[in-house]
């Protein structure tokens, strides 16, 4: 009997270790540093730094906190924008249907780089998250 319930017991313990490699991998993935395309924003991750947006109108938040920039860096960033859009899209009508709505990965252009650039040369709040541009993702939302 005594064995029976250690092997039983053993049996549970490796499940519930198995299930928590599981969840601890996906928590990795989701913390790395990325950049993640949306309909209505462009949201840049790197953590333990703050999230940072750049909206439609080329306007840059960090933890919600819009910074201020001249007319024509928030031009570059409009066009930054309006560039992971046009990849987003052209992925997303490529892809295979996802039942769980997961977002796909984005291949970066020259016209991409040469504007990321530019925008983490001259925008000093943004360079902590050049790593992020490395793991770009279109969101299906």
């Amino acid at each position: 009997m005594k064995k029976i319930f250690l092997v039983m017991l053993s049996l549970v313990l490796c499940a519930g270790l198995a299930a928590c490699e599981k969840q601890s991998a996906a928590r990795a993935e989701r913390s790395k540093p990325r950049v993640s395309v949306t309909t209505q924003v462009v949201q840049i991750r790197r953590a333990p730094a703050p999230n940072a947006d750049i909206t439609p109108e080329g306007h840059l938040r960090i933890d919600d906190i819009e910074v201020p920039l001249p007319e024509d860096q928030r031009l570059q960033l409009q066009q930054l924008f309006g560039q992971l859009q046009m990849v987003r899209q052209e992925a997303l009508a490529t892809a295979p249907a996802d039942p769980d709505n997961r977002g796909v990965k984005l291949q970066s252009n020259p016209q991409i780089d040469a504007l990321r650039d530019q925008l983490l040369a001259e925008i000093a709040p943004l360079k902590p998250y050049r790593e992020s541009f490395s793991n770009i993702s279109g969101e299906r939302r």
